[in-house]
């Protein structure tokens, strides 16, 4: 069996440890013992409530936080090593790409083309590669025709997708999304997800989603829930999603497919159980409404 593209042992980082004021307040939590392993290739939804320690979680991977204690391993490799320098971070960062939450603080060229570009051009590529990846980047977030423009004056939603064309083009084995569609319109959110299945299943990339939303969630192969810094639950999607009463427990709600149908059980009628996403549940209820 391969090696995971991602592992922990023992994971844990205390802000109670770290008094630096740029740490996010509501990640309150940090994380304890996390163990988990990501296969390349899969595709990741990290849940838990404001506060729980998913965005630290992810921050972690990406060594933007330093562990108080455990080891990470990427792609094999133990990045928590004490001899780990710079410049061996900086080859993580190639690896595991990361999307913020807010696009602003992630674009730094007042030109599209020249945002997307300076991914590589710190890689020290040749110019010809630079433009044949940052084409392929703005080609595959559907913002060719934008490459002339200023971020700046772009909507929310096209930001963030110039924020994931400059990490596409440094061609990363994962691409963490850290909430990148806590601040889009359903629009947006929706042209982002699209992105992040795309990359997944037609590019084989790693892609880990820390989100609250839960038909996001849903979309992926499998959900990991953080819970008071604690891994609380990690398996398949429906699965994750069957036990609707343990999600309440831990201030999260199932998708509002999941919910409706557990609503409609619960007040006596016959309708599917096992259903997990808006298109299941629509055809369960076209189902049951047939056979009456």
């Amino acid at each position: 069996m391969s090696e995971p593209i991602i592992r922990t042992k023992g994971l844990s980082f205390s802000y109670d440890e770290n008094k630096n004021p740029s740490f996010d307040v509501r990640e309150v939590h940090g994380v304890r013992d996390i163990n988990i392993s990501i296969e390349r290739g899969e595709y990741v939804a990290v849940l838990g409530h404001n506060g729980s320690g998913k965005s630290t979680l992810a921050k972690l991977l990406n060594m933007i936080l330093i562990p108080n204690s455990g080891d990470i391993f990427i792609d094999g490799v133990r990045i928590t090593d004490e001899n780990f320098t710079e410049d061996d971070v900086f080859d993580v960062r190639r690896k595991v790409g990361m999307v913020f939450q807010n696009p602003d603080n992630q674009l730094v060229a007042t030109v599209v083309e020249e945002d997307v570009a300076f991914g590589p051009e710190n890689l020290g590529l040749p110019r010809e590669e630079i433009r044949r990846r940052v084409n392929s980047a703005l080609a595959a977030v559907g913002m060719t025709e934008y490459a002339r423009h200023a971020p700046h004056k772009l909507s929310g939603g096209q930001k963030q997708r110039i924020a994931i064309a400059g990490i596409i083009a440094m061609r990363p084995d994962v691409i963490i999304f850290d909430e990148s569609t806590a601040m889009l319109d359903p629009l947006g959110r929706r042209d982002v997800i699209e992105i992040m299945e795309r990359l997944n299943r037609e590019d084989g990339i790693t892609v880990i989603n820390i989100t609250h939303y839960m038909d996001e969630a849903s979309r992926a192969d499998r959900v990991i829930i953080v819970n008071e810094g604690e891994v609380a639950f990690d398996a398949p999607a429906r699965e994750a999603f069957s036990n609707i009463s343990d999600l309440h427990r831990m201030g999260l709600e199932a998708p509002q497919g999941v919910e409706l149908m557990a609503a409609l059980r619960d007040a006596g009628l016959d309708v599917a159980e096992n259903v997990l996403t808006s298109e299941e549940c629509i055809e369960a209820l076209n189902s049951f409404l047939q056979d009456k």
